[in-house]
């Protein structure tokens, strides 16, 4: 992509020369550039600039999407955050790709509620017994972690 100047640039001179080969040598003098930009490149800018009185051409910005779309994948992420977003898209009738983009748009995110079993005072003993158990075993074997981790980084297990 080329500047707004460069751009300006290479359509004065195609105007002034009428010629592509004079309009790119110009084009490397000017800004010192060892590549110049195709006929291709030029012919668009031209007819750009002739047929919509525009340089460059406007970006849209990608697919659009309703305020009532975003509004209701909002509502339905509030009020069930755990659903997934293959569940919300089968209730709504949307595709998959809609309710991700939504759920970006208002920035929310399902996610899933998991259990995590408490720690209580009474576990206490049976931790320190592992801990010492586990301890014990890596002293006995000190190459355990290394075939666990190679079989792990290669897939064994």
């Amino acid at each position: 992509m080329y500047l707004v100047e460069e751009c300006v640039f290479l359509v004065r001179k195609y105007w002034q020369t009428d010629s592509f080969k004079a309009c790119q040598t110009a084009f490397r003098k000017e800004f010192g550039e060892r590549r110049a930009p195709s006929k291709y490149c030029i012919q668009k800018l031209v007819k750009n600039l002739e047929t919509t009185r525009r340089l460059l051409t406007q970006h849209t910005g990608g697919r659009k999407m309703f305020e009532g779309t975003i509004h209701d994948v909002k509502e339905r992420l509030l009020a069930s955050p755990s659903k997934s977003l293959r569940r919300l898209s089968q209730e709504t009738n949307l595709p998959y790709s809609t309710c991700q983009r939504a759920a970006k748009k208002t920035k929310l995110r399902a996610y899933h509620v998991s259990c995590v079993q408490e720690l209580l005072p009474m576990n206490h003993e049976k931790r320190v017994r592992f801990c010492s158990w586990i301890k014990d075993f890596l002293t006995q074997n000190p190459k355990i972690l290394d075939v666990i981790f190679l079989q792990t980084k290669y897939g064994f297990i």
